[in-house]
């Protein structure tokens, strides 16, 4: 990695590069520690070398993660947990680092294509290749690599710090909200003490908050519709 920037900061004759890819990924044919190493472990590597840099530049600079949609939903199964888990920790990685921003300046944001035309998804073993067939014709099948292109141009031209950009054939390019911050798990907390006075639960499942929500949206919409 340190050999590459120094090349690529040599031939454009600059003191730092403006954007790193981290783009190299492969799937589960190899086991899944090597799955790790490349898609979370190498992300992570090129990220810190490049932050060293970026963060002591005037510009600052980029990071772009290449993840998956594999990364916001559960994967195939047991054969792919490895693919599902490095992506999920290219989603994480992205997001964290882009929370921190105000300490190095850095802008982090990542790219989650579906099933696409690639030999990542073509050299997929032969026993899982029914699998995978049935998952690509779900979606109508795979987007042409012209296609995440161009919503990787959208995402570093167009998107702030921090965006996930999912991209799947046929659908406009989303940014994905981070459930995670702070109103929507405070909310859930919210909602989560509501169902524990009024039914007293051992467990608030999904169920619950999904009961909860929707009664708060009903006197909600009846608040609006009393005032107007």
């Amino acid at each position: 990695f340190k050999n590459l920037l120094n090349k690529a900061e040599e031939y454009f004759n600059v003191s730092c590069v403006d954007i790193l890819v981290n783009n190299a990924g492969i799937n589960t044919n190899f086991g899944w520690r090597k799955c790790m190493e490349v898609n979370i472990m190498a992300v992570m590597m090129g990220t810190e070398i490049a932050m060293e840099r970026m963060r002591n530049s005037p510009n600052k600079g980029q990071i772009i993660n290449v993840a998956s949609m594999a990364g916001l939903s559960p994967g195939l199964g047991e054969e792919m947990v490895g693919y599902t888990v490095s992506k999920t920790g290219v989603i994480a990685l992205t997001r964290t680092m882009a929370k921190d921003i105000a300490r190095h300046g850095v802008v982090t944001k990542c790219i989650c294509p579906s099933w696409t035309d690639t030999e990542i998804v073509s050299s997929v073993l032969p026993e899982f290749k029914d699998q995978v067939d049935k998952m690509v014709e779900q979606v109508k099948g795979k987007m042409t690599p012209e296609h995440v292109a161009e919503g990787f141009y959208r995402l570093v031209t167009q998107c702030e710090n921090g965006s996930a950009m999912a991209v799947l054939k046929g659908v406009p390019y989303i940014l994905v909200p981070d459930y995670n911050i702070f109103p929507m798990i405070m909310s859930m907390v919210i909602m989560a003490k509501i169902m524990d006075k009024i039914f007293g639960p051992q467990v608030v499942t999904r169920n619950h908050q999904i009961v909860a929500f929707t009664v708060a949206f009903g006197f909600l919409a009846l608040f609006i519709g009393w005032l107007f």
